[in-house]
């Protein structure tokens, strides 16, 4: 009768066993913490051009290596290049801002010439800011100079942020190189895994957040690329100074949700102020186009990547950026499309039987 009895769990041992794992997991944690944003951002630049690196290698009739080596000097040239053409670019205009400020006088504030135009009150403004500007400019720059040496100030420690920036992004493409090389076995462990803890639910976890992060791939970046390409070259054709520069800022304006026009409408009133006024018109009209390109291309290519409501991706993307940045541009959509794809899943799962009351209020 002994024997028939199980032996009860040993419960300090299953404690032990659980923190000795927790422990384990949180030093290797600690241990890649440098590496984690990286490693990070290259997962999921690999699950977006996965299926560029696909259609890429079958162009090289199966050749992985040349595929792999196509794929790395084109993430070589939209992702270095221009931090170290944007550093370069700032280094530049900060030296000549530095060099303007210590020779700036009355003779560099503006004459607003263009009030002379302003029928019968225009004439007597411009007389006036003639005035104001002879009287006051030693106050004028007594008042701004320390404001503008701020700005100086905060520009070199962001200038000194693009180090980092440039090992980040190192250390990125090292980690997209492993991830094409052993894409397939990473995947195949990642759904082994998933199916380990959740079993059907884990596996279509794992497949659905691949899905969102190449719709939003597919919806948001190639969107922002293709707005900051028109806008950029709305910029060259009408002459604004720095229009790479520029193009590169919309980028990241249209990745954040705010467009280009925060760029375009002040480049376009600076040329009607400088009397370019065809080529302010031009860049008005461009503007107005580049900006409407969001509220075409964005639906179409979200609702061709993932089968998934448009409205929970793009609270993902905002709600995302705004708590974690620019890589919560990925990581905020597959959280919440992920998230609300188990939920429904479970809720439906459940045999509903209303009683006579639900079914009036039904």
């Amino acid at each position: 009768m002994m024997d028939a009895v199980k032996p009860t769990r040993d419960l300090p041992q299953a404690l032990f066993s659980i923190i000795i794992i927790l422990t384990l997991l949180c030093c290797a944690l600690w241990l890649l913490h440098p590496f984690l944003l990286s490693v990070v951002w290259a997962g999921l630049i690999v699950i977006a051009t996965w299926p560029l690196f696909m259609l890429v290698k079958r162009k090289f009739n199966g050749r992985k290596g040349a595929a792999i080596a196509v794929m790395m000097a084109f993430l070589i040239a939209i992702f270095l290049v221009p931090i170290i053409f944007s550093a370069g670019m700032l280094s530049v205009a900060l030296e000549n801002a530095l060099t303007w400020l210590m020779h700036i006088d009355k003779s560099h504030l503006p004459t607003f010439d263009f009030l002379l135009n302003v029928p019968r009150i225009g004439e007597r403004l411009h007389g006036q800011w003639l005035a104001f500007i002879t009287l006051h400019a030693d106050n004028i720059f007594t008042i701004l100079k320390p404001w503008v040496m701020k700005i100086a100030l905060v520009t070199v420690k962001e200038l000194s942020q693009f180090g980092a920036l440039f090992v980040n992004g190192v250390l990125m493409l090292i980690a997209c190189l492993v991830f094409y090389l052993h894409g397939q076995t990473i995947a195949k462990g990642l759904r082994k895994f998933a199916w380990r803890i959740a079993r059907e639910r884990g596996d279509m976890a794992i497949t659905l957040a691949g899905k969102t992060v190449q719709a939003v791939a597919m919806g948001v970046v190639l969107t922002a690329v293709i707005q900051a390409a028109v806008a950029g070259l709305g910029l060259f054709v009408c002459g604004i100074p720095s229009a790479a520069l520029l193009t590169g800022i919309i980028f990241m304006l249209c990745l954040m949700q705010l467009g280009p026009v925060i760029i375009m409408l002040p480049a376009a009133v600076w040329l009607f102020y400088s009397g370019y006024h065809w080529s302010g018109s031009l860049l008005l009209i461009w503007s107005f186009i580049a900006g409407s390109l969001d509220n075409i291309l964005k639906p179409m290519l979200i609702k061709r990547g993932a089968d998934t409501s448009l409205l929970l991706i793009m609270a993902g993307v905002i709600g995302g950026m705004l708590t974690w940045g620019m890589i919560g541009l990925m990581v905020g959509p597959v959280l919440l499309a992920v998230s609300w794809t188990l939920l429904s899943t479970w809720v439906s799962e459940a045999e509903f039987q209303p009683t006579a009351v639900t079914k009036e209020l039904l």
